[in-house]
This record gives C-alpha cells, structure tokens and sequence, in this order.
C-alpha cells in the first residue's frame, strides 16, 4: 500500500515572498487553489491508495476533507515538516509499505509525473523531485523510515545524503511541473503565461493578476 502524504502551513503563513505582488487574503486563495491542484493530480494515480493532509490549518484541513483526503491536524508541538510528517506516518493504519511526499505549492502537477517518482522508487530506498531552488518538491520512500525527512534549504542534497548513510538507493526524478513551484513573483509570471488548465490559474485570472504583473 502506498499513501501520499501533502504538508500544507497554515492559510496565515502561505507564500509570504508573494507579497509584494498578492495581498493576505489572495495569497489565502492561492494556497488552497494550489492544493486543490495537487489533491487532484494525486486522486488520478492508481498506484496511490489514500491520500493525506498535515497541516495546523482548520480551513486546510476542511478542504482536504471535502476533496476526498484524510485530514491530519498538526498539533503545537511539532515543529516543522520533517517531525509532522512523521507524525502523520506513525498515526496511518494499516502501516504503508511505502509514502509519497508531494509539497502543496506545485499547481502543475500531474497525475504522469507522480507516477514516474512512483516507477522510479526503488525498494528499499528514495526517489525525489528537485525544485529549482535546491529543495524537494516531491519524495517516495520505501519503506516510509528508510531515510529521516529534511526540509528547508538544500533539502535535496540532504535527502540524497541521508540515503547514502542509510545504504539504500537514490533515484533524482526531474520533471518541470514538479520543480515549479510558486514562491516569487516570477513564479507567477511563468505560471499565468501558460494555457489556464489548473484551479490556480483559474484563480489568478479571477484576482486580476495577470494584468498586475503585466503578463501578455
């Protein structure tokens, strides 16, 4: 059994480095049309036996739930990714033979990309998605505690590493849609140039964005 877990921050923290360009209340719609995006990319995979939401946020959480995902409220005393996602692993039952990782930010996901990081997943060990950034946008491991989870920066050279000491294979997945993610305003300038097909883009062009940013 495979689970998909999606870590999501709370509506009041999304895409901070957006706000020179989004006001709080439009960054708040951002963040849910992204995860919106996500959740469905992830329902279209049969590899994928369940999906799961972490995150301290009460209208996260009601979205998740309403989109057919568990919601899995992150408690005070977590901090960070890493130990929430652990967390959100060690409550599952039946246990999952393996996890898929996917970050809320990536509007352009798509169900074929997820499969390929699932093909790509050795066993045992990891196999990740790079963002442009240095980070991991997207990560499967099996079994779920072969390696010990790393966010923040570098996070992709650090799951790499963690996998070297754990003695289990690596396998980089590079995929555009997954290196995408949407954290400065050039982010959103890529995004809004591209044919609308995604909830997040559908609720750019609504917010008026486009023309903010000056996009053709």
């Amino acid at each position: 059994m495979i689970r998909a877990i999606v870590p999501a921050k709370s509506l009041g923290e999304a895409k901070g480095r957006l706000s020179s360009a989004l006001s709080l209340e439009e960054r708040r719609e951002l963040a849910l049309a992204m995860l919106t995006d996500v959740l469905t990319a992830l329902r279209q995979v049969d590899e994928i036996d369940g999906i799961s939401v972490i995150s301290p946020d009460s209208h996260v959480l009601a979205l998740a739930s309403s989109l057919g995902s568990d919601p899995i409220a992150e408690i005070a005393d977590v901090t960070g990714i890493g130990r929430a996602l652990e967390r959100a692993i060690s409550s599952m039952s039946p246990p999952p033979e393996a996890v898929v990782i996917i970050l809320g930010d990536l509007p352009e996901v798509t169900p074929a990309d997820i499969e390929s990081l699932v093909e790509a997943l050795p066993d045992p060990g990891v196999s990740a998605a790079p963002s442009n950034d240095g980070g991991t946008s997207a990560l499967a491991a099996r079994p779920p505690s072969v390696i010990e989870f790393h966010y923040g920066p570098e996070s992709f050279r650090r799951h790499r590493e963690a996998a070297k000491k754990a003695g289990v294979e690596f396998k980089e997945v590079r995929l555009e849609s997954l290196a995408n993610d949407m954290d400065t305003e050039e982010d959103l300038r890529g995004l809004l140039s591209r044919p609308a097909t995604t909830t997040t883009q559908r609720v750019l062009a609504r917010l008026g964005v486009a023309d903010r940013l000056n996009v053709a």
